[in-house]
């Protein structure tokens, strides 16, 4: 699971990409050989009809990717998108991004705050279009479903970026196989990785690896699509990513210090790797981890509560807690914070 929440990766991704996209039009913009070929042009102004030749061309190809030009310019793996966006990924990016947007501004006041749905959805379509990825209409329903009831009422606003539910993870489906070129590990089919992508570089869909280097690049589809999970169904080593390489799994039995050590499903308990179920509320929590909707409070695991309920600190709430007045023992009580104290 990553340390970093998925709001802060997904602010950095969206901020480096308009970065990359303004250097690119000021490339183009300043580059010589671009005036001298508008000046000598006598057509320049003129539409030329389309060719067979030229429609052939822009057939979209399930192994687009391609490296980044010769010469100083840098583009994003996800170069610009031609036309709308495709009508599904638009939906499911809304729902992800533009929704809680619009959901925050309702319960706080004022406009809806930065989002990137219009990144996602571009990023998506070019995955889509290109035939990397398929989207499920029934899924993409689900998820819409799932985002609109957990962002009912006002008790969930804080800070951070609304959760995904489970409903939206693993919907983007890969279809490309080993050896293709790709530009995220959700263009792989299922249990391949995007071997030496980046948000500016293309890789390969290859098997996980025994050894060698790990944890070294970020996703940029899976990090616009909100895709927390997404590692798991495409696992970046045959074991696990220890120190920024891949090690084996402890196996069963085995000491352990980390839950990661004993690979996928697995979890590491009193020192030693279990298959172990996480633990309801109400249960003791095991390495801090408990079942889906709960979460550890000292030590327990709990179910987050609602607005209005008593509360000491923000792990208690669905959101935050709001102090009712000033000093450590003052109390609090659940409810929404629309900005960092």
């Amino acid at each position: 699971m990553p340390v970093q929440t998925d709001g802060d990766r997904l602010q950095r991704l969206c901020a480096a990409t308009l970065i990359l996209h303004l250097c690119a039009a000021c490339a183009r913009r300043t580059s010589p050989e671009a005036d001298a070929t508008a000046a000598s042009s006598p057509d320049a102004g003129a539409t030329a009809a389309p060719s067979p030749e030229a429609d052939a061309a822009a057939a979209p190809s399930p192994t687009w990717p391609a490296d980044n030009p010769p010469g100083d310019e840098i583009t994003p793996v996800y170069g610009k998108a031609e036309g709308a966006p495709e009508p599904l990924a638009a939906r499911l990016c809304d729902a992800l991004h533009a929704l809680p947007a619009r959901r925050k501004a309702a319960c706080c006041g004022g406009a809806a705050g930065f989002h990137a749905a219009a990144e996602c959805a571009r990023a998506l379509s070019l995955a889509v279009r290109t035939r990397a990825v398929t989207l499920s209409t029934d899924e993409v329903g689900r998820c819409v479903e799932a985002m609109e009831r957990s962002l009912d009422g006002c008790d969930w606003v804080s800070p951070l970026a609304a959760p995904v539910p489970p409903a939206c993870e693993g919907i983007v489906q890969g279809a490309l196989d080993e050896g293709a070129r790709c530009r995220s590990s959700l263009e792989c089919a299922g249990g391949l990785r995007c071997d030496g992508a980046g948000p500016t570089d293309a890789g390969t869909c290859r098997a996980p690896r025994a050894v060698g280097p790990c944890g070294l690049s970020v996703d940029a589809l899976a990090s616009v699509t909100r895709q927390t999970r997404y590692a798991e169904a495409h696992p970046e080593c045959h074991g696990h990513c220890a120190g920024r390489a891949c090690a084996d799994d402890v196996p069963l039995g085995g000491r352990c210090e980390a839950h990661a050590a004993c690979g996928r499903g697995r979890r590491c308990v009193d020192a030693r790797c279990s298959e172990a179920a996480l633990p309801p509320a109400g249960a003791a929590c095991i390495g801090g981890l408990c079942a889906a909707g709960a979460r550890c409070v000292d030590g327990r695991c709990a179910a987050p509560k609602a607005e209005g309920e008593a509360c000491t600190r923000d792990g208690e709430c669905r959101s935050a807690c709001v102090r009712r007045g000033r000093g450590a023992a003052a109390g609090g009580a659940c409810g929404m914070r629309c900005a960092a104290p």
